[in-house]
Parts: structure tokens; sequence; C-alpha cells
């Protein structure tokens, strides 16, 4: 991402959330950030951020938006290591994921652009395969996705912005396992994620191991991007990669 503005903003809480029940946010953050150190911005139905200027990210504060709404993103701009929670009420119990997405990205996806940066489009590609899905199904389970749903001999393939959150949401929907495999296109580095229901999210990375996550030493006994591709079924110019012989 490209700083733009001397304002900087080091993170926000956002979701589908009432402006009104933001503010009660605000007035619980330290005096100083109370006026000009923080900002709620409205953004495309019904999304509204709290962008904060200064301090860490307070996920208690994040949580407490769960007893009107569901879910709630928590995002960290921090340069080195960008990164969204999603934090999901069920039941009686919240449940934390993470999201592969530049925060900045993700808000501006939905209307807001964050004073500090300059929303660019991703170098990193990326496809989820959810295994043993229909088209029908994934549309029944997102009716609201933006993203685009293919049916695939192993099930459906995810395609477009947002596949890490498709991808996760229909595998722990549908209670399926599901892939998505990643590259970057500026040095064509990748990885592969697998979601199995009821488990931790795995990642295979032969350069780039995900220190958060349980890591594997395969995927399906393939450790290339086209043997990944290949056993996976999955078209490699979804990628920019030449399909896999």
């Amino acid at each position: 991402m490209t700083r733009i503005f001397a304002e900087d903003t080091r993170w926000a809480i956002a979701g589908r959330v009432d402006e009104d029940a933001l503010e009660r946010i605000v007035s619980q953050l330290p005096k100083e950030l109370q006026e000009t150190g923080s900002k709620i911005v409205a953004g495309k139905d019904g999304f509204a951020a709290l962008l904060v200027f200064g301090d860490l990210p307070n996920e208690r504060l994040a949580k407490q938006l769960l007893t009107s709404v569901t879910p709630v993103y928590l995002l960290d701009f921090d340069d080195d290591a960008p990164a969204i929670v999603k934090l999901d009420r069920k039941k009686t119990r919240v449940t934390a994921t993470r999201e592969n997405e530049h925060p900045a990205n993700f808000l501006d996806e939905r209307g807001i652009v964050v004073p500090g940066y300059n929303a660019a489009p991703s170098p990193v590609m990326s496809v989820g395969l959810v295994e043993g899905a229909t088209v029908v199904e994934a549309k029944r389970a997102c009716p609201d996705a933006e993203f685009e749903f293919r049916a695939h001999p192993r099930g459906v393939l995810v395609v477009g912005d947002e596949v890490g959150m498709g991808t996760g949401m229909l595998s722990e929907a549908l209670r399926r396992r599901a892939y998505i495999v990643y590259r970057d296109l500026r040095d064509g580095s990748f990885s592969c994620n697998l979601y199995e229901p009821g488990q931790a999210t795995a990642s295979f990375s032969p350069t780039r191991p995900k220190k958060n996550r349980p890591t594997l030493d395969n995927i399906l006994g393939e450790t290339t991007l086209d043997g990944i591709l290949r056993v996976l079924s999955i078209p490699g110019e979804l990628l920019g990669a030449d399909e896999a012989d």
C-alpha cells in the first residue's frame, strides 16, 4: 500500500453497524483519540467503520458490537503485518477468524476510503475449491456473495474478490473440506490453505510458512504449484499461471 496522507490510520472496527453504536465505542477510546484521533465513516449497503489514528487494535471494544450485529471486523494496518480478524457471535460463544486481504482494500470495496492508504489492486491472485458442493448449494449458503461460483468436478470453484472469505464461509456453512491457492504475481511464490470443518485452518507454503497456523508438508502429495493445481484440477490461468500439464 502507498501512503498518501499525513493522517495515519492505525486500526479500525467495521461492520453493518449503526453509527450511533460506533459513537459509543468512540466514547471509550483514550481522550486524545476521541476527537481528531478517530473518525466514523459510512460505506455502502449499511457498512460503516470507526477509523482510529493511534494506539493498538482493541478486540474488547470490537466484541461489544456483537451484542447487536455479527460479524464485526477488527482491522490492523500495521505496515509489517496488516491483518483482518472477523469476529462472529454464535449462540453463547464468539469465534475469530483471519481474512486474507489488506484492510484498506477490504474497506475500499465497501465504499470506505482509508486516510493514509491508496487502495491498489492486490498482486496476489487466489482461487478457492470447496469439495463436494454444488453451485446451487453455494449460492444458497452465500446469497449476497460478490464472488463467482463455478461448477467443478471436485465441487465448486470460488473465483473473484474476497475468495478467502467466500471459501471459508462455504466450508463452514456446508461442512465441507476446502482449499484456497494463492499466487503472488510479484515473485511467483505460492501457498495453499486447507479448511477442514471443526479444525484450525492449515497452510502449505514452500517459501513463506504461516507461523500462526498449522503447517502442511504437501497438498495431496504435491509440493509445486503446477502439481497442486493439477491434483486439484484448478486451471492455471485463474492464478495468472500457465495451466498445468
